[in-house]
């Protein structure tokens, strides 16, 4: 099958930096999350599945089931319910992370339910740079503490553990990326207020 071509967010503009970009989405943000940006994320959650990526999805997973949760994710962001920063490349999305804040008597508390990098960008610091936005943006909103899991077996925990996240619970077998290949869900929090001030200089 042919890999859609990739999604603009619209054309550069003045002071637009070269190489990576970091933008908001959402209400009062650069970026608005609209179809055009809907069709962006679907592409690249698409071809980071594709490559692997622990994602929330098998390598196999079709457009049409990205995009059906895409819909939902596009949508939350748009009414305020998630926060989202956008990593693009001559307007390119490039990458994407997306937290929940809690509410009620969680209201302290936040979820990073997505992180992702297009695999011809990984290696380059963006994964670095968009977590170090996310927990700053978390940090802006009043949160005190942040979670997230991961898919054993790909390493991910080290690269959160920069960030100062400690694992506290495993789903053992409770993930499949593939038929025979059972996986724990791993589960990791960060107090904000124990955050390293500069994760990029872990690297």
């Amino acid at each position: 099958m042919t890999e859609p071509a990739p999604v603009s967010l619209g054309a550069p503009q003045d002071g637009d930096a070269p190489g990576v970009v970091l933008s908001r989405v959402g209400p009062g943000s650069p970026l608005a999350s609209d179809s055009a940006f809907g069709v962006a994320v679907v592409t690249l959650w698409h071809r980071v599945s594709a490559a692997g990526g622990a994602v929330g999805f098998p390598v196999q997973v079709t457009r049409a089931e990205v995009a059906a949760r895409v819909a939902g994710v596009v949508d939350d962001i748009r009414m305020g319910r998630l926060i989202a920063v956008a990593a693009t490349v001559k307007r390119r999305l490039v990458g994407l992370v997306v937290l929940r804040p809690g509410t009620g008597i969680v209201a302290h508390t936040g979820w990073i339910r997505s992180l992702m990098v297009d695999p011809d960008e990984q290696g380059r610091g963006t994964g670095v740079r968009l977590m170090e936005a996310v927990i700053a943006l978390a940090r802006e909103r009043g949160l005190e503490l942040v979670d997230l899991s991961v898919r054993d077996g790909q390493g991910l925990e080290s690269f959160y553990r920069r960030f100062g996240f400690t694992e506290w619970g495993r789903r053992p077998g409770w993930l499949r990326p593939a038929p025979g290949d059972d996986r724990d869900e791993i589960f990791l929090i960060l107090r904000l207020a124990d955050a390293p001030e500069s994760p990029a200089a872990q690297r």
